[in-house]
């Protein structure tokens, strides 16, 4: 697709610094295996949630991402690019709340874009990498510090997977002093509903809820006899997104070995099935959703570096919706990747993966200016 408005440019990175991060990712690709082990994270958060996450490269690294996942996907979407990042990073992949192994909400709760935000943010604060943000009065609320250490600004940047790319774009917005770069695969903002459809959406959403928190949840959640079953479901899913998109049994296999749960298979027996882990009030639309001139406020206010990198086989972009977004950004902050093949899960899928990770990764351990 070719560049669009002022926000949208190809620009050329830093010679130098380009060197020195591609040839740290290609050490990345040559490191044998486990030189930098993944580690299982359990996150105490002040708020009293408890997130799961997963966690590549060293705690004391001096770049430190926070990765974001995609809808009803888990931490292990980026199983495929945290490990050759790990090699200049610590980054972080949250299983957000309902998905993965991280506790679903309460019933009282919405699977909402902002609720998410808020999961992350509370993540940040427990993993330390929050600076004090000054609120309306000028005060510091001292959040984000734990063992007496005090995080420079803009000090972790963010990696996001669709849903995962939209919530990274509030936090960007939100807390515009202290992201340093902002890395999105095919999630360029949250989704968009349009204002007349408030009412109908808002309808449906209290039905659902209701009947959720009364225990009406409908048929029996449906269980596999494998793990590659599990597998061919999420393949199949993948199918019904809009346009042409896909996703290889591989990835699939990644998300569905984090994503289920051992139970007893239908008609006992004491046979053992699989069943995916995820909270089925993800499907359940939310009482409010963005309006895109919102959206574009967002985009607008986000302040640090920004690249988007996305798939022929994507997420549809209809214009003029994705142009505006892109001319939201402030001037010269957006580098926009197309790659020529791949889909949706173009970070997870064999074929791109490394595609994305040679586009990412130099852009996220790229020295700031000044």
């Amino acid at each position: 697709m070719p560049a669009n408005g002022r926000g949208r440019r190809f620009r050329e990175m830093r010679g130098a610094a380009v060197l020195i991060a591609l040839a740290i990712m290609a050490v990345a690709c040559a490191a044998p295996a486990g030189a930098f082990a993944r580690e299982e994270l359990s996150l105490a958060c002040r708020s009293g949630a408890r997130l799961a996450a997963l966690a590549w490269g060293d705690a004391r690294a001096p770049v430190r991402v926070l990765a974001l996942h995609g809808w009803m996907d888990n931490a292990a979407s980026f199983e495929a690019l945290a490990p050759a990042l790990a090699h200049g990073c610590r980054v972080v992949a949250l299983d957000l709340p309902g998905h993965g192994r991280s506790p679903h909400a309460a019933c009282s709760a919405e699977y909402s874009a902002v609720e998410h935000a808020f999961s992350a943010y509370d993540a940040l604060d427990a993993l330390g990498w929050l600076a004090p943000v000054p609120d309306a009065a000028g005060d510091g609320d001292g959040s984000g510090l734990v063992d007496g250490a005090t995080p420079a600004p803009r000090a972790f940047s963010l990696l996001g997977h669709s849903l995962g790319g939209g919530i990274a774009c509030l936090l960007a917005s939100a807390l515009p002093e202290q992201v340093r770069r902002l890395a999105l695969v095919e999630g360029f903002g949250p989704l968009a509903r349009p204002p007349e459809a408030f009412a109908a959406q808002l309808r449906d959403s209290l039905r659902k809820r209701h009947a959720a928190a009364t225990g009406e949840h409908g048929p029996r959640e449906r269980t596999y006899s494998t793990l590659d079953e599990a597998a061919a479901a999420r393949v199949n899913g993948a199918k019904r997104l809009p346009g042409k998109q896909f996703m290889s049994m591989g990835a699939a296999r990644v998300l569905a070995e984090r994503g289920t749960v051992h139970v007893d298979a239908p008609g006992g027996g004491g046979a053992r099935a699989l069943r995916f882990s995820h909270d089925r009030r993800l499907a359940h639309p939310n009482a409010q959703a963005f309006h895109e001139e919102q959206i574009l406020n967002v985009l607008a206010a986000v302040s640090c570096p920004t690249m988007l990198v996305q798939a022929r086989h994507g997420w549809p972009r209809p214009e003029p919706g994705f142009g505006e977004r892109v001319r939201a950004m402030q001037p010269g902050l957006l580098t926009v990747v197309d790659l020529p093949e791949g889909s949706h899960y173009a970070h997870l899928d064999e074929e791109t993966a490394a595609a994305v990770q040679r586009a990412i990764g130099p852009f996220l351990l790229e020295e700031d200016e000044g």
